[in-house]
């Protein structure tokens, strides 16, 4: 029989589809992955949906709504799954779990040979390394911690006294969401470095790092989604294209970084009580301690930021609460119970202040991000088989706003929960679910809980034991961008001078 060699175009042919066909098994066999698992039919076949809901700015409210349609656990992408019970939740970020970070978390390398303590991926390095980190997150090792922080709400309310007092004859409103972070930005850069970039007395963004906030972390969250594309942000053609103004901001605080730390080693170093000398102190070595000081500065900005302007604003339109809070301001200062400026002890002691601040990281949690946790063996969750390697993320919104857990008014700002609940371990579950926004308590939890705890707790007072505040435009307040963090703009507020004795200058 003779042979007859096949032309190319069958070849071609041929090769086409033996390709397509492994294309489609492959995917196939993705989708049967998590197949027993439900969610939007079209999650279940490409990770472009959950892409989608990153980039479209409200991917926590987007989360919620797949919880309520699907349930506990639903199914985001072929490999990812999101859960909104918070007792599950809790279990999966226990410290002693077998879970670990996930891939999501390589966009926290900044293209660095040495990963900070929000890149680190393995348990038992992230422990070692946490461990020299916490001294001067704690406060521990800062000299004059609560002073510095005071210092800094003193020049916010300078400013607002100086350019943003309104009058029955005057209009001068203030955005709230730029001037609240202008004052983190100082107060964390002050306890870092020992250098306070004085946004708030030069009533700017000194050198960028918030336009890079705002403008650039949405887009590299949503790569992070697939943390391959990251590698795309080392190539000098990509780096051209990204926004220039919003890359110098970047670059200007990763120069002032390396400065800064460059100082701290050496013959000749500076020895100073901050956090950049706690880290040192502690063993980190210098590449490390630049990085972790980088680190620190713009994740311990618009976080706290968020929870200040937020909690204000939801006392603003909450009138109960705010006359209830203002009440307790003024009778504890008539009482002799409130110095001036407020210590952190005395506020701990103002239970409608601390039901307040529980009431805002509830209903308006900063961080909303997917943070993803992977166990290497099979778990089930939720009554579901999740299979090894599989990204198990949470639900916000859902958790904070469980019923079964806070009520059937959930989702109302309403601080008076916190103080009406008299069953203990009732309490307690809604206190251990609230404080999941800072990942409470796990290997993950946040180390600035402290600092953003003491500023929340000296905030409130501070500003209105002097002003009042009311929404410019309560038909819209403001504007929300959230990618993983919620990002506010354009809070517009109106401010006038209060009349109280012992308000404080």
């Amino acid at each position: 029989m003779e042979f007859t060699a096949p032309s190319l175009p069958a070849i071609v042919g041929l090769g086409t589809c033996l390709i397509l066909t492994y294309l489609l098994v492959t995917r196939v066999m993705v989708v049967r992955h998590l197949q027993h698992i439900p969610g939007p039919p079209f999650a279940g076949w490409t990770i472009l949906w959950l892409i989608r809901r990153q980039l479209g700015g409200r991917l926590a409210l987007d989360l919620s709504e797949v919880s309520k349609k699907y349930g506990p656990i639903s199914r985001v992408a072929p490999n990812w799954v999101i859960v909104s019970d918070p007792a599950e939740i809790r279990r999966i970020w226990n410290v002693r779990g077998p879970w670990y970070r996930g891939d999501w978390y390589d966009m926290f390398k900044m293209d660095q040979p040495i990963d900070t303590v929000l890149a680190l991926k393995d348990n038992a390095a992230h422990n070692a390394h946490r461990a020299k980190l916490l001294p001067g997150y704690s406060g521990k090792d800062v000299e004059n911690f609560h002073s510095v922080i005071d210092r800094r709400m003193a020049d916010f309310v300078d400013l607002i006294d100086r350019k943003y007092l309104s009058t029955k004859d005057t209009f001068r409103p203030m955005d709230l969401s730029e001037k609240s972070q202008f004052m983190t930005m100082d107060i964390i850069s002050d306890l870092a470095i020992g250098n306070c970039f004085n946004c708030l007395t030069e009533d700017r963004d000194v050198y960028g790092q918030i336009a890079f906030v705002t403008g650039s972390l949405g887009l590299l969250i949503a790569m992070a989604i697939v943390p391959s594309t990251l590698k795309l942000l080392q190539h000098p053609l990509v780096r051209a294209l990204l926004p220039q103004d919003k890359v110098a901001g970047v670059n200007r605080m990763m120069a002032i970084s390396q400065e800064n730390a460059a100082k701290r080693y050496g013959p000749d170093r500076v020895v100073a009580r901050d956090m950049l000398g706690s880290f040192v102190a502690h063993g980190l070595p210098h590449h490390s301690a630049w990085l972790e000081t980088f680190s620190q500065i713009g994740a311990g900005t618009d976080t706290t930021a968020t929870a200040i302007r937020m909690t204000l604003y939801h006392l603003m339109t909450n009138p109960d609460s705010y006359r209830k809070l203002q009440h307790e301001i003024d009778t504890g200062i008539k009482e002799g119970r409130i110095s001036s400026p407020i210590t952190d002890e005395e506020s701990k002691h103002l239970p409608y202040l601390q039901a307040v601040i529980r009431e805002g990281l509830r209903v308006w949690p900063p961080i909303v991000g997917l943070m993803p946790k992977v166990c290497a063996t099979e778990k089930i969750v939720c009554g579901k088989r999740i299979p090894p390697g599989t990204n198990v993320c949470w639900d916000p919104i859902s958790i904070m706003q469980n019923k079964e857990v806070f009520g059937e008014d959930a989702r109302c700002f309403r601080p008076d929960r916190w103080l009406e609940e008299t069953d203990a371990a009732k309490l307690k579950t809604m206190e251990q679910v609230q404080m999941l926004c800072f990942g409470t308590s796990s290997r993950w939890e946040c180390l600035g809980k402290v600092i953003a705890l003491s500023e929340l707790n000296k905030i409130f007072v501070e500003l209105l034991r002097r002003f009042d505040f009311s929404v410019v435009d309560p038909i819209n307040p403001f504007k929300s961008w959230d990618a993983s963090l919620s990002v506010q703009s354009d809070l517009w507020v109106r401010i006038e001078k209060r009349n109280v004795a012992g308000g404080g200058k």
